[in-house]
């Protein structure tokens, strides 16, 4: 059954409002997919905070336009469109769909937009295996931390020396 103008304006508004927070989009074809699937990957998806809609292109090219990425071509997104909006987490979604493709391999991912460009699927498979914030936040400290601690180790160990020396030399 065809949608009407109205339905159609109001598919337009929700995909706009998606959109005006995103900070990454990934664009999948959930064709194939059985409906306990497409469950489960909705309830994966809400469960880390991310949104997922299911558009026509045209809509999605009206929605593109109005923030001023016209110039994406979403000639290689084919069959049912997906959209899966991150918000606070860039790289979540393509973690999240990299491994849920691995077990529903009907699933394809069809790029995304990632800082107002159009990405492909080798850069989304790149972007998956990227560790997260909080993990490069620990890397960093570590390593800003390791030269400090090696050196309170060593003082550390002359002092400990000292003191071992100290008490044979009282015996």
């Amino acid at each position: 059954m065809a949608k009407t103008r109205q339905q159609k304006e109001l598919s337009l508004k929700q995909l706009q409002e998606a959109m005006s927070e995103m900070k990454s989009l990934i664009f999948i074809n959930y064709c194939g997919l059985k409906i306990k699937d497409i469950i489960e990957l909705r309830s994966l998806l809400k469960s880390n905070k991310f949104k997922y809609l299911v558009t026509k292109k045209t809509l999605l090219k009206l929605a593109l336009k109005k923030f001023g990425l016209e110039n994406i071509n979403l000639d290689q997104v084919q069959g049912g469109t997906g959209l899966i909006f991150g918000y606070d987490n860039e790289v979540g979604p393509a973690k999240i769909i990299t491994a849920f493709n691995k077990k529903n391999k009907q699933l394809s991912i069809q790029g995304g937009i990632y800082n107002k460009e159009l990405v492909s699927l080798d850069e989304i498979k790149i972007l998956a295996t990227l560790p997260s914030r909080n993990q490069l936040l620990s890397q960093l400290l570590g390593t800003i931390k390791a030269p400090i601690s090696s050196l309170v180790y060593t003082l550390k160990g002359n002092t400990k020396n000292f003191v071992y020396l100290l008490s044979v030399i009282k015996k």
